[in-house]
């Protein structure tokens, strides 16, 4: 039985600036500043990028906790509002190999990612792939990608009642964070370049995989599926 945990922000879809906009004009609402520079949210959980943005707008410290807190609630209940109407955008081969991963009785789906749960599946919603992921670990589990893949582990085995061992685990996502965040539990880490960085750039984390798409079903299964153990 294998375990295959999948980033969503350029990996499953594109929401196309919809939620950086969305924090900026919070923060400019919430302390009349803007920050100075352009933060990178690439493969960061929603809370990190929030005490990011905290800082860079120079929020004073004694009041950077409860802003944080503020920002997060505020972009959660605006972002669900906003989702429906908003142009979120699958990304190719994302819902076909999805569909056909769930019909395999050796695979169980989940999801690792940045955004908080409630986002997670809005985000998913939108699409219409939510149906195929029930469980996984997110942005409001911790604000440490790193400390999600076993969080991940932990759901699988209250769920589903089978220990993924790491040799059994798949993570797939478009960035560096999602690479080396499987690496990190000896996981087999998979990079998808439908985000916002291309070969050269991921393949320089050295991944298992390295796909330019996930239009290649088959592809996929042989080069992941095949090669992770049984």
């Amino acid at each position: 039985m294998k375990l295959l945990l999948f980033d969503i922000d350029g990996t499953i879809l594109h929401t196309h600036g919809s939620g950086r906009r969305l924090v900026d004009s919070i923060f400019l609402e919430l302390t009349g500043r803007t920050a100075p520079a352009r933060i990178s949210y690439a493969g960061k959980t929603d809370p990190q990028i929030a005490m990011e943005m905290a800082h860079a707008v120079g929020c004073p410290e004694s009041e950077r906790d409860e802003v944080v807190q503020r920002s997060l609630e505020l972009y959660t209940q605006r972002m669900l509002d906003l989702l429906p109407a908003s142009k979120v955008t699958l990304l190719p081969g994302a819902a076909a190999l999805i569909d056909r991963l769930c019909s395999k009785s050796d695979v169980q789906l989940a999801l690792l990612t940045g955004n908080v749960e409630p986002i997670a599946f809005a985000k998913l919603a939108a699409v219409g792939v939510d149906k195929y992921f029930t469980f996984g670990a997110f942005g409001s589990d911790s604000p440490d990608r790193y400390r999600l893949p076993p969080i991940a582990q932990q759901r699988a085995l209250d769920i589903t009642g089978h220990l993924f061992e790491k040799d059994n685990i798949v993570i797939i996502g478009d960035t560096e964070h999602d690479i080396r965040c499987g690496r990190s539990i000896g996981a087999y880490s998979v990079g998808v370049c439908t985000g916002y960085f291309g070969r050269d750039e991921l393949s320089r984390h050295k991944p298992n995989a390295l796909f330019d798409t996930l239009e290649d079903a088959d592809h996929f299964e042989r080069t992941v599926l095949l090669r992770v153990s049984s």
